[in-house]
């Protein structure tokens, strides 16, 4: 069974709203899935996604991840430590994985006043969890890094719940780093040395899982 088909179940069985058919590019995983580190993200921005699908003619799954300055500084740290080869924006050469926790994609702003209420974001963790599952047990992760608060407590509830996986970390998400000021200190978004440590997070990662 294909991630493709997965989605179609849990679309059907669900009764969600088909993105699927309108972006079929839109798995919500890229890379290596046989490789050690998985970075896992909560679900695809719909403005995002619609914009990207406009602005592209080649329609592939690597148009995600690859929208905008955040997109850009996470390939790019993905590069630097060595887990991807080649150009960050191009395609293939991938030494790690990237998924979603929640393969939906959703407004950012609505999500962000729904999952407001825990029900909201347990619930969709219920049903994506299965599809989670099955990734990772055809994988070969040694590890599973949240990207951001909101994903870890997503996977750790999956976890609560009955998902069997590899030890899960946290690193800031991309998005924090680039379009947030951050919280307790006064570094603002694109603050230089947010987006060094962002990348020496990502390089220390790389230096403890991956295969010399």
């Amino acid at each position: 069974m294909t991630i493709q088909d997965d989605l179609k179940r849990i679309i059907q069985d669900h009764h969600l709203e088909d993105w699927l058919g309108a972006y079929p590019w839109l798995t919500g995983c890229l890379g290596d899935p046989s490789a050690s580190i998985w970075f896992i993200g909560e679900n695809p921005s719909m403005a995002g996604v619609e914009a990207e699908d406009k602005r592209s003619r080649t329609k592939s799954e690597n148009l995600q991840w690859n929208f905008h300055d955040g997109d850009r500084i996470f390939r790019e740290a993905i590069v630097e430590a060595g887990l991807k080869s080649g150009l960050p924006e191009a395609e293939g050469g991938w030494r790690c994985y990237v998924t979603n926790a929640i393969k939906a994609p959703e407004i950012v702003a609505l999500r962000n006043e729904k999952k407001r209420k825990s029900r909201y974001w347990k619930e969709q963790a219920e049903i994506w969890l299965p599809v989670l599952q099955r990734q990772i047990d055809s994988g070969k992760p040694k590890v599973l890094v949240a990207l951001g608060g909101q994903v870890f407590k997503i996977v750790t509830y999956m976890k609560s719940l009955s998902l069997r996986c590899p030890p899960l970390e946290k690193i800031d998400h991309y998005s924090y780093v680039m379009f947030r000021p951050e919280v307790g200190s006064k570094r603002g978004p694109r603050h230089p040395d947010r987006i060094l440590d962002f990348k020496r997070s990502i390089h220390a990662l790389a230096q403890r899982y991956m295969p010399n």
